[in-house]
């Protein structure tokens, strides 16, 4: 194998590809990552973990062709520090791939790649979306997955496709996220396992999602998706990553949303937002925040006797009853912190009941259903 590349960009693919690679991986050849040359002048770096693949390709000058594996993580440090105004030479040398840019000429070991798992089939799209609105999307449902690997079913976001909207959402039991946005799906269709899936649901891990949406945030182009029993796979041009589906299905989050109110409240988001944060600090997971929700404003107090304790106030608008409602002020926070937009309504039913959050008008975007604490005194 022997190419020719720009430096910058084979130091952009071996750090996409690294994000598949294990920091303590099971086997020392999982610790590698796979690079392809191809005779149309394509390279391709891949880094697999069993449960995740990530790979980038970049064109490139192909001399000779070829596949080998060298250890990923020293790559990707020798190519970042090389300098980005000269290309970078790769070529086989013996067992050794010789990386070279300008002055400099480092010899890596190569992995035996007969070794290394095959990469999983990427099977064909589901359909479309626009990249950036996903990555908007997934980030904010993906806050609320849990991280209890003792609940595997939690620690995923479902996906729940129709013909016309991808709809998002995540719990770890005391909050569901919900995001919708519109999406096209495919006419291809597949065959056996591979074969896409374009309607029902399907439950992804949270890091793969997480992954999908650093793929696209800075991505102004449409984004292919592919659902199948197994796999769930996301495509930008140039970059793909894949990861493993969960088994099981979240519970029927449309059920659990309240649609009748007796208190609605309207306040600004980053005003709450800050309040929380001047309080945060003097609380333990399990202290309460108590909100006294009255027309014109909400007065937020917190602490105990026995510990720092506040209170601040922010203005509001309330269609309603007043009343006085507890969260636990972490997940409040993490909760407005995925809010879009200037303000954010809180509709309430009783104190004790589940409180629905979004931006107004905006419920059809992103939606969020949060738990209150019973207090027992």
């Amino acid at each position: 194998m022997k190419l020719t590349i720009d430096t910058d960009k084979l130091a952009d693919a071996t750090q996409w590809a690294m994000r598949a690679v294990p920091a303590n991986p099971p086997a020392p050849v999982l610790a590698g990552l796979r690079i392809e040359a191809t005779d149309d002048n394509t390279l391709t770096l891949a880094g697999f973990d069993y449960y995740r693949s990530a790979r980038a390709s970049e064109a490139c000058e192909v001399a000779e062709p070829g596949t080998l594996l060298v250890p990923g993580r020293v790559l990707t440090d020798v190519v970042k520090s090389f300098p980005k105004s000269r290309p970078t030479t790769l070529a086989l040398d013996g067992t050794d791939l010789a990386v070279s840019c300008g002055t400099a000429h480092i010899q890596l070991p190569t992995l035996p790649l007969q070794d290394y798992p095959t990469l999983p089939a990427l099977p064909a799209p589901s359909g479309t979306v626009e990249g950036a609105v996903l990555a908007d999307a997934a980030t904010r449902v993906a806050a609320a997955v849990a991280t209890d690997d003792n609940l595997p079913v939690l620690t995923g976001v479902q996906f729940t496709l129709d013909d016309t909207t991808l709809r998002l959402a995540a719990t770890d039991r005391y909050a569901f996220h919900v995001a919708e946005l519109p999406w096209t799906p495919t006419t291809i269709k597949g065959r056996g396992k591979n074969k896409p899936l374009t309607e029902g649901s399907v439950l992804v891990p949270g890091d793969a999602v997480r992954d999908a949406a650093r793929i696209l945030a800075s991505t102004d182009q449409a984004a292919e998706l592919s659902f199948t029993a197994s796999h769930f796979v996301v495509r930008v041009p140039g970059r793909t990553a894949t990861g493993s589906t969960l088994e099981g299905e979240l519970p029927n989050y449309e059920a659990l949303f309240p649609t009748e109110f007796e208190s609605v409240v309207t306040t600004g988001t980053e005003a709450l937002t800050d309040t929380l944060k001047h309080f945060t600090p003097l609380l333990g997971k399990g202290d309460p925040l108590l909100l006294d929700i009255t027309d014109g404003q909400i007065a937020v107090r917190a602490g105990t006797d026995d510990k720092a304790r506040g209170r601040d106030q922010v203005d509001a608008e309330l269609d309603g009853a007043p009343l006085t409602v507890v969260f636990n002020p972490h997940l409040l926070l993490r909760t407005l912190q995925q809010i879009d937009g200037p303000t954010v309504q809180i509709s309430l039913v009783t104190p004790t009941k589940p409180v629905l959050l979004h931006a107004p008008g905006q419920a059809d975007r992103f939606k969020a259903l949060l738990m209150p604490i019973r207090l027992t005194s």
